[in-house]
């Protein structure tokens, strides 16, 4: 479909009301200088009508005031008249031959056997019919004259109004979506092209945010994934090589566990690549058991080292929450203890509402400290993308919970506050 340029159906609908004012103007000057004509002459009438009475005498008529005004009585009129009459009676005006023109008021008198007819002849006193024709040329000339400045005028005022709406479709033509300008509504003017204007930007805000909660959720799924699906893995290995029982059993065990981390992890993970905020699945959920599939799922992570671990949760304590989301939460505090800490203690605990993980490790870099929940943030040591922190600060924040971390030489302390106040 053709499209059609905006400045020119304006600067056509400019004109062409241009057009049907100027046409209508006209029109309506040369009605009234017809009806103002028409009302001198009925004056006249008046006049000689109000004449007549006062000077009407018996039964002779007398002579008419006005020169070119005559008296009949109702057998006298002219025959041209008389004509005219007989279809309407009440005509008061009358087109004869030879260009004739007359007024005419029917007037009664008693005693005069009918009416008297003061008939006035004013072919010789028109001013608009004589001139009729050159006034029509002129004002044809006039709405010419109209019609082109209409034209330009509108035109310009189009190109003016649509400026803005040019600049604005330039604008959003060359426009990253990452990259949007800080406020639309100071460049445009407040009215309806300031409106999209915000309403673009808006989309295109909402735009980038898809975009970026897309590109989070695959690199948080890689993040999240890699864990259970190395457990699964090496699960399936030794399985494949083990005769026990018992063993296969355990090893079996790990894979469905990994694999509840895993559908659990994409649970939450779709979760916070949705754009409402809204939590469906809370419940009470107790704690221990989350810590426990954890702690074995990682335990290859301290394989090797001089760790000893410590697990002093209460096995009462239950969260009101979403289940996924607290075993991502606690499966990226446990295993970031398990993976940085060589040799010493952890110990996993809680405190009231609060989880804590306290590890002996080499603790977080000062410089890295203000910065460590952001993502793509890592020690140069860390084989890992640098999200599950961000992860754990995004999911606290969607859930009101709280993470505070606190790290020093000798080892780091990651707390979660589970008390269930929601943010605004």
């Amino acid at each position: 479909m053709k499209r059609q340029s905006l400045s020119r159906r304006i600067a056509v609908a400019f004109l062409g009301l241009a057009l049907l004012a100027g046409l209508g103007g006209g029109l309506m000057a040369v009605l009234f200088a017809y009806t103002t004509e028409d009302y001198i002459f009925d004056r006249l009438l008046g006049a000689e009508v109000e004449y007549l009475q006062t000077t009407m005498q018996g039964s002779a008529l007398p002579e008419p005031e006005l020169p070119f005004s005559n008296y009949y009585l109702d057998a006298d009129v002219p025959a041209a008249l008389r004509e005219a009459l007989a279809s309407e009676p009440e005509r008061r005006e009358v087109f004869g031959a030879d260009g004739r023109h007359y007024h005419l008021r029917r007037v009664e008198f008693e005693g005069q056997g009918g009416p008297v007819w003061i008939v006035l002849e004013v072919e010789d006193y028109l001013v608009i019919r004589p001139i009729f024709n050159d006034i029509v040329a002129l004002l044809a000339v006039s709405v010419l004259i109209l019609i082109v400045l209409a034209a330009i005028v509108g035109w310009l005022l189009a190109r003016r109004v649509t400026r803005p709406l040019r600049s604005l479709a330039g604008e959003v033509t060359g426009l990253e979506p990452d990259r949007l300008p800080a406020d639309w509504s100071v460049a445009y003017p407040p009215d309806e092209v300031g409106q999209l204007a915000d309403t673009l930007r808006e989309a295109f805000r909402r735009i980038n945010e898809f975009i970026e909660r897309e590109q989070q959720f695959t690199q948080d799924a890689s993040h999240e994934l890699r864990t259970p699906l190395a457990v699964i893995e090496s699960s399936a290995a030794l399985l494949a090589q083990t005769g026990e029982p018992d063993k296969a059993a355990e090893l079996v065990e790990r894979i469905r566990s990994a694999a509840l981390s895993m559908h659990l992890s994409v649970d939450v993970l779709l979760a916070l690549a949705r754009e409402d905020r809204r939590t469906d699945q809370e419940e009470a959920v107790a704690v221990l058991p989350i810590v426990e599939r954890i702690v074995v799922n990682h335990a290859d992570l301290l394989e090797g080292k001089s760790v000893e671990l410590r697990v002093e949760v209460d096995p009462e304590w239950r969260v009101i929450g979403d289940p996924a989301a607290l075993q991502v939460l606690i499966a990226n505090l446990i295993s970031n203890a398990f993976r940085y800490t060589r040799l010493g203690e952890i110990r996993i605990e809680n405190q009231g509402d609060a989880l804590r993980v306290v590890d002996s490790g080499e603790g977080i870099d000062e410089q890295l400290q203000p910065r460590v929940t952001q993502r793509a943030v890592k020690g140069p040591d860390s084989p890992g993308l640098g999200l599950g922190l961000a992860i754990v600060e995004r999911l606290c924040e969607r859930q009101g919970w709280r993470f505070e971390l606190n790290s020093s030489s000798q080892g780091t302390v990651a707390t979660l506050t589970l008390n269930n106040q929601r943010t605004a």
